[in-house]
Formats: C-alpha cells, structure tokens, sequence
C-alpha cells in the first residue's frame, strides 16, 4: 500500500460514485481486509465465514471517509474491527437463544450511519461486552492458575518474543492432538513444546502462562480480548 496519499485520496474520491473504481479498490486492498478479519478471529474458518461481513465494512469506510478525520488506513481497520465483533457478538447471542428468528424477506437493508466510525461505534455496549468476555475469561484461566492480568504481568516485553509466543500458540492449535492434551490437563507439557518449536526450555518455561493464556482466548469466543492482542502479519506487527 505504498502510495502517495494524493493517488489514494483520488481513488477513494472517484470510489464512492464509480462503482468500477470501488471494485478496484476492494481488490487491491483485500490483503488489508483480510488481515483485519485475522486480527479478530484466529480460527480460519470463522475468517472464511465472515469475509463478506469485512468487505462490507471496508466498503462502509470507503464511502464515509473524510480526508480531515486522519489518514485512511486506521479509520478503515476501526470500522472493519467495529463491525466485525458486533456481527460475531450478535452470532452469540442468537446461538444460545432457544428460538429462531425468521423473517419474510430474504434479504436485509443495510442501513448505514454516516457518522464518523467513532461515533457509529456504541462505546458503551463496546465497554459492556469486554467487561463480560474478561469475567468468563477469567473463570477460565482460573482453572489455569492465573488470571486476566497475566497477559500484562507474565507477557514478553520485546516484539520479537511476543511473536515467538504467538507463534507457538498458533502451533498448538494446530496440532489437534497436543490441543486436546492442553484441554483435559490444563498444562502444556514443555518438553512437547521444545520439539514442536525448537524453543529452548528456559525461555518456554519462562513464558509457560502467557503461551496458554493466549491460546486459551485463540479456541475461545473471545473477539473483544482476542483483537486487543497483538496480531502479526507476514512481518508487519498490528496491535
């Protein structure tokens, strides 16, 4: 994305009324879409499932952009986050619901506020839902030993630990195995860890508790506390 901000202030202009031009838009910057949607769901085939939802949002972003709000990129990473966990909160709330919900229509209208994404955004309701994930995240590593604060107390200082650890994190949640042993004893077995990273012992044993808090909120449906981690991309570091 390496362009002058004049090139991509005229994109984005001829964008929002020329639906050719915001076509070329979402294809050039579906790499940036979709690392957004990685930053808020690890798991790959949630990412699959809300694609549409991203892509929608980026298209949101493009047409209520205002040049004197700041630069693009962060506004457009702001609505898709916004969007992206309301859609994953609303798919909760209905799954733990006992009834069904239809309607006549087979298809909804997608009201969009032109505010700004700060103001679309309900802070409150943003502040509720992660005072609700950090109290069930909680009862969860408790079952650990440790609780929320251990993301800030045991968790790497440099940027390069933080993505060694990631990294570990996500190779244990690939590997089912090792993933359901993590599950029914609550431990992750060291020695399994040197042999799956190459990692030595010492700095495994050191960051033991942030690895497993971090692949807890991973497996977990935890998208407010999962997108506040930093998230890493082909080299770049996004937080």
């Amino acid at each position: 994305m390496n362009e002058l901000s004049g090139e991509l202030a005229e994109k984005l202009s001829l964008a929002k009324t020329d639906k050719f031009a915001l076509n070329r838009i979402i294809i050039e910057y579906l790499p940036f879409i979709k690392k957004c949607l990685s930053g808020v769901f690890f798991k790959v085939e949630m990412q699959r499932d809300y694609l549409t939802e991203a892509m929608l949002a980026f298209i949101h972003s493009v047409q209520t952009y205002r040049p004197e709000s700041g630069a693009f990129i962060p506004y457009a990473q702001t609505v898709i986050r916004n969007r992206l966990i309301n859609a994953a909160k609303k798919e909760m709330r209905l799954k733990k619901s006992f009834f069904s919900i239809s309607t006549n229509s087979g298809e909804e209208e997608l009201a969009w506020d032109t505010e700004s994404a700060q103001r679309q955004y309900d802070f409150l309701e943003e502040q509720k839902n992660l005072q609700t994930e950090i109290i069930e995240i909680n009862n969860e590593f408790s079952q650990w030993g440790f609780d929320v604060a251990i993301l800030k107390k045991s968790g790497p200082k440099q940027e390069r630990s933080r993505r060694v650890c990631h990294g570990i994190a996500r190779k244990v949640l690939e590997n089912p195995e090792l993933a359901a042993e993590m599950t029914q004893t609550r431990k992750l077995s060291i020695q399994r860890l040197v042999s799956l990273s190459g990692v030595s012992e010492k700095t495994l044993e050191k960051y033991r508790r942030y690895i497993a808090a971090v692949i807890i909120i991973m497996r977990g449906d935890y998208p407010y506390i999962h997108s506040f981690l930093p998230h890493f991309f082909d080299g770049e570091v996004m937080s």
